[in-house]
């Protein structure tokens, strides 16, 4: 159940500051900074937080834009692809085991984002 999973990554507390520690190692990142050099990091931050609080299970309702419509202009005008999908996948994949998140449940957190890549690149 999707809601366990949220509780066991720290609930509320733990789910910001995996949002806020992804941000930090995606900028680290040398093929994904440049999709972020005109964002607001900060409201970028609680735009990812609120996905992940809905996709780990912690809300029912996400009002944010769907997937595909927030990367949309990503993968047609900056050429968002699955190069840059996989290198955000491996900078979650850090963020988790940096976070000290067990390896079953960084697993369940990746299925998770995997499959949502579809509907982020627009397959």
């Amino acid at each position: 159940m999707k809601s366990e999973l949220y509780d066991k990554l720290g609930a509320k507390q733990g789910v910001n500051k995996i949002a806020h520690h992804f941000y930090v190692n995606f900028l680290k990142d040398d093929l994904l900074r440049p999709f972020f050099e005109n964002i607001d990091l900060k409201q970028q931050e609680r735009k990812m937080n609120a996905f992940l609080t809905y996709a780990f299970g912690g809300n029912s309702l996400y009002t944010g834009k769907t997937l595909r419509r927030a990367h949309t202009s990503l993968v047609e005008d900056q050429g968002l692809s699955a190069l840059h999908f996989d290198a955000m996948i491996a900078c979650m994949t850090m963020t988790l085991k940096e976070e000290g998140t067990s390896e079953d449940l960084i697993k369940e957190v990746i299925a998770i984002l995997e499959y949502q890549r579809n509907n982020i690149l627009g397959t």
